[in-house]
This record gives structure tokens, sequence and C-alpha cells, in this order.
């Protein structure tokens, strides 16, 4: 025998368990991430919006997460380098100022990279790139410097005054620096 009223009830039950799962979803935020509203305003801002479907700035969410903890075939996410970055850093005042630029740093760059293919002006192998000189910066103790430069590529980037095919890690450690023997 066909119950309807059953049946209308189990569909509501799953909707609501399904509405309750996305709810919990977007109150959980990594704590080492930088506010979670950073990027949802942002990715507005970056399509001249006022809202979008709560799935859509979701899936838009999950790409900013991998960029900072990192992924399965990218498992060095802005977290760990950056850390590392600054814990290669020796003095406590330098130390502040330049986790700080790294913050900022990446917050513009996943802004930039997490976006649509077609929209966004920084791509992964940018991020990469950027993620190897890092650490060949930290080796040669010239922090500041590869940060600076970065910094300016990045905005520069962004303002689409740069072109994305120029940066590459010769860009900021030239080949003439390495002793090919």
């Amino acid at each position: 025998m066909y119950k309807p009223f059953s049946n209308l009830s189990i569909v509501l039950t799953l909707l609501l368990l399904v509405g309750c799962n996305t709810l919990a979803a977007k109150k959980i935020w990594p704590t080492n991430l930088p506010e979670r509203n950073i990027f949802v305003d942002a990715f507005l801002d970056n399509r001249q919006i006022n809202f979008a479907e709560p799935e859509v700035i979701e899936a838009h969410l999950i790409w900013i997460v991998r960029f900072y903890q990192g992924t399965i075939l990218y498992p060095n996410g802005w977290n760990r380098v950056s850390e590392r970055f600054i814990a290669s850093i020796d003095k406590q005042k330098v130390k502040k100022r330049m986790a700080k630029r790294v913050q900022a740093l990446g917050i513009l760059i996943a802004n930039e990279w997490s976006q649509d293919n077609g929209i966004r002006r920084i791509n992964s192998t940018h991020v990469a790139t950027w993620g190897s000189a890092l650490r060949t910066s930290a080796e040669r103790a010239d922090q500041s410097e590869y940060i600076t430069k970065v910094e300016y590529d990045v905005k520069a980037l962004i303002d689409g005054s740069l072109e994305p095919k120029k940066i590459d890690y010769e860009r900021y450690y030239p080949s003439e620096d390495y002793d090919n023997f």
C-alpha cells in the first residue's frame, strides 16, 4: 500500500539532513587560514556582484583551502612553505615583519589563483615557481629582497601590467647564479 506521507517525510528528513550538513560545512573553517570572509568578499568583488549561491562560494573556498593546506599532488601548501620561510629568518623583529608580509602576499595570491581559469591571472605554475624560489631565498638569506620582487610581480599580474608568461624561476634566480659544473 502506498503511503504518500511516509515518502514525503523521508524526503523532508533527507533535505533537512543535507541542509544541516551544508550549514555545518560553512561554520567549519580551518583556524590556520586567514578569515573566511576575506576570500568571500574578494570572490564577490572580482565578479562585481553582491551575492552568489552558497554552493558556488563553497566550491570556490575549497580552492582557497587547497592553496593554503596543499593537496595530494602538491602537498606543500602556502602554510607549510611560508612557515619554513619565516623559520629561516634569524632576527625576531624581521621575522614578525616578514610574517605579516607573507600572510598578505598569500591572501593576494590565493584570491587570484582560486578564480576560474578564464578569469585568473595567477596559475599553479606561478605558485609552484614562487614556492621553489621561496626556498632558495631562505637558503641564500635574501628573503626580504625576494618577497619584495614577488609582491611587485603579484600586483602587476593582477592589474595586468605583467604578462603571466614572464613568471618563471629564472626571473628570481637567474641561471648564471648557479654553478652548473
